[in-house]
């Protein structure tokens, strides 16, 4: 590849051969700035390596910023090592290119991802369709105004568009469902952005696919509303973990397992879907759990059968089903979520919502739960909070940019409108016939005063 040039300034391309012949024409690498047109601007020296290789790591630039190697060889053919780290950056909003020793030619793997409009939901607005003039009353047979729903949706509006964890705790009649559905709705269609919808059972997870979605779908005529359902590993088929106990059985069984395992291999030839719910005789749960998808046995790509896995298989098709919108998934039983985990890639849509590059596709999770089940989420987020470098400026200490926003935690939807982390500390006390909703959201950049 032979690269492009006029892609540096002069001054950028002086400093880019002058590193690389202080350190003996061996592989440098810069970071650099570019302009709106891609144009290295600047160009300073992050590390010196040998002949063949050297140090890209994820720190040494920011957000914005062009991470940019020499190839002493004069061939700016990327590497597999140059891809990955290219994946790397791209995902940190981070550009990725090759030049020469002389600083005349770029190859750019990646461009430096562009900064989208800041999308903005109206938290009036939103609250206002699930008023009594809005189309949930105009499409719902007995409908019933519910200030409490509406004030949840309003804080869930502004949270989706301010970013950070929002921590709300709904007694039974708020009508929880429609409340975080309905912005979470309004801000897929807004942003293009996904959310995921985790519960604690099975229930509810029916109850949101089967009836709040759907009813939605014909509700909100102004926009497309599009949802997937998500399973857990535990309910899909392991063909690695088949193979396996197959070779195992006498070893993992007490009793001959081979009718179940001969059942399951013969079933997983035919079945398009690898669930149990697919499965028209069950074997032994024993069986089952020897063969089941397990997140922290799985080697991803390393499986020989990752194409055909059925675990990857679904989340794919998932992703390319809801084009920014809506998952569901449950979390229960000690499972772990398949999104939170952060090691099941399913689409760009469902990263870690706290890295809020703002790209489109940019993931939200959303979990309706009790509150020993949210609280563990949130004691995760803050630990991870406490070990990750805070974004945005000194002066932004409010959480209305980039720094974490904890807006409604410990306020009850059904006690008020819009009470504060601090006025109350409801987290503290146990509600029987309360549920709790956790929603984690992309944080933002910070905005100028």
């Amino acid at each position: 590849m032979t690269g492009e040039t006029g892609r540096f300034t002069p001054g950028a391309a002086a400093a880019v051969r002058s590193a690389i012949r202080l350190a003996g024409g061996r592989e440098v690498c810069f970071v650099c700035t570019v302009n709106d047109a891609g144009v290295v601007q600047t160009a300073r020296v992050a590390a010196r390596g040998d002949i063949s290789s050297v140090l890209a790591l994820p720190g040494f630039a920011n957000r914005g910023e062009l991470l940019l190697h020499n190839h002493p060889s004069g061939h700016l053919e990327p590497s597999d090592a140059d891809l990955a780290v290219a994946a790397k950056m791209h995902d940190d909003g981070i550009g990725f290119a090759i030049t020469d020793n002389d600083g005349s030619r770029l190859y750019v793997v990646v461009e430096v991802p562009r900064q989208k409009e800041a999308a903005h939901l109206e938290p009036g607005d939103v609250a206002g369709a699930l008023g009594p003039d809005g189309p949930i009353a105009l499409k719902l047979g007995r409908y019933e105004d519910r200030p409490s729903q509406r004030e949840m949706a309003r804080l869930i509006a502004q949270l989706f568009t301010r970013g950070g964890v929002g921590l709300i705790e709904a007694g039974t009649g708020v009508g929880k469902s429609l409340g975080y559905l309905v912005p979470a709705l309004r801000w897929a269609a807004e942003s293009g952005e996904r959310t995921v919808v985790s519960t604690n059972t099975i229930t509810l997870q029916e109850q949101l696919t089967s009836k709040d979605l759907p009813f939605l779908k014909g509700a909100l005529t102004d926009q497309s509303v599009r949802f997937a359902l998500l399973k857990g590993w535990k309910n899909y088929l392991c063909l690695q973990r088949l193979e396996q106990a197959r070779a195992q059985a006498p070893v993992l069984f007490e009793d001959d397992a081979s009718a179940d395992l001969g059942m399951l291999e013969d079933w997983a030839e035919k079945t398009q879907d690898g669930s149990l719910a697919d499965l028209p005789v069950q074997p032994r749960s024993e069986v089952w759990d020897e063969v089941a998808a397990e997140g922290d046995l799985c080697t991803r790509l390393k499986c020989p059968h990752f194409e055909p896995c059925f675990v990857f298989k679904a989340r794919r098709e998932a992703a390319l089903d809801v084009e920014g919108q809506l998952a569901i998934e449950r979390r229960g039983g000690g499972e772990a979520d398949m999104v939170d985990q952060q090691r099941l890639p399913i689409g760009a849509g469902l990263r870690d919502p706290r890295r809020g590059d703002g790209a489109a596709g940019a993931g939200h999770i959303l979990h309706h739960h009790g509150l020993a089940e949210v609280a563990g989420h949130a004691v995760r987020d803050q630990a991870a909070d406490d070990v990750r470098p805070a974004a945005g400026g000194e002066g932004d200490q409010d959480g209305d940019g980039a720094r974490r926003h904890a807006l409604g935690v410990g306020a009850r939807a059904d006690e008020g409108h819009g009470k504060r982390a601090g006025e109350q500390r409801a987290a503290r006390r146990v509600h029987g016939a309360s549920s709790w909703l956790l929603l984690r959201t992309a944080l933002r950049p910070s905005r100028e005063a």
